[in-house]
């Protein structure tokens, strides 16, 4: 099975250098997204690797906005021009790293070709955040030049501003939220990007919804016929309580990663039960030796040659 491996990134070039070469095979393909703002010169070494693509239509990127979703867009796009064949697309952080040996993650999607694993849930839900308003109401962008202002003028939009028609840009869609960060079969790859095309209404409409990239793919997805069997989300995360990011992940979580098989946080941001995962963020290049103790506990479970349940 070819295996596109997605990534956004905008800092800690080492840390990305690490995570290519652990997934590195005959197998995978690896996209990059390096956010317009960063110094792309920080990441020109990366080019020298094998099956590296680095995408030439660099996004500036915001937390929370469409941008996101339009760089794992073009993203998604250069990975099938490359390889029509890829049967399995995985979006990843330049702050993930895995979490089993390469040998046992590539076992894992071959002996699942079909699933998808995507977090999709209906909303609102106001347990976990996805609240109704990330739709009606006009969200501006977390960025210069109006980040100074940006919550009061917010503010005063949710206050004042007529609610907007979000039905109207979905149609018989069903919203669903869920994390940003999913593996899926190179056909609903397919399937996402010619319902994007088809349907360009809703892409216009989600560069004004709050972190459509937690909404877009999810809502696409969840309500096709490639979503009656979503699987949980592969990649851990731990959410504090009322916190807005995970935890950056530190030798303290080190023992859980090295147990043969890694399940998912309790606390990862979903009411949906979570599963086994495969990767985690967010790590940091400091320290660093977080990351060679992890990455040597991967090259122990290697040598047992575990197999997936």
């Amino acid at each position: 099975m070819k295996i596109a491996y997605l990534i956004l990134a905008h800092n800690n070039p080492r840390l990305l250098e690490r995570l290519i070469a652990e997934l590195s095979s005959e197998r995978a393909t690896f996209v990059l997204h390096i956010d317009s703002k960063a110094d792309i010169t920080q990441f020109e070494r990366l080019r020298a690797m094998p099956r590296v693509l680095f995408c030439d239509k660099r996004i500036n990127g915001a937390w929370g906005d469409f941008s996101l979703v339009q760089a794992t867009l073009n993203m998604m796009e250069l990975a099938l021009q490359h390889e029509p064949q890829t049967g399995r697309v995985v979006l990843l952080s330049g702050s993930t790293l895995p979490v089993q040996p390469r040998s046992y993650i590539e076992d894992f999607f071959q002996r699942q070709t079909d699933a998808n694993f995507m977090e999709a849930y209906p909303m609102p839900n106001e347990e976990y955040g996805k609240r109704i308003g990330r739709l009606a109401h006009y969200w501006v962008r977390r960025a210069r030049p109006l980040m100074r202002y940006r919550w009061k003028l917010q503010d005063l939009i949710i206050r004042y501003a007529p609610l907007r028609d979000y039905r109207k840009a979905l149609g018989e869609l069903q919203p669903m939220a869920g994390s940003q960060w999913w593996a899926v079969t190179g056909e609903a790859c397919r399937y996402m990007l010619d319902y994007h095309r088809q349907h360009p209404r809703l892409a216009s409409f989600c560069k004004h919804v709050d972190c459509p990239d937690e909404f877009f793919f999810q809502t696409i997805l969840g309500n096709s016929e490639h979503g009656k069997d979503l699987q949980p989300s592969i990649t851990y995360t731990d959410w504090q309580p009322k916190r807005d990011s995970p935890e950056t992940l530190t030798q303290s979580y080190l023992a859980h990663f090295a147990q043969p098989v890694v399940m998912a946080s309790e606390r990862h941001n979903c009411p949906l039960p979570g599963g086994e995962v495969l990767f985690a963020r967010k790590f940091n290049e400091e320290p660093w030796q977080v990351v060679e103790t992890l990455l040597e506990n991967n090259q122990r479970k290697a040598q047992t040659t575990l197999s997936p349940h």
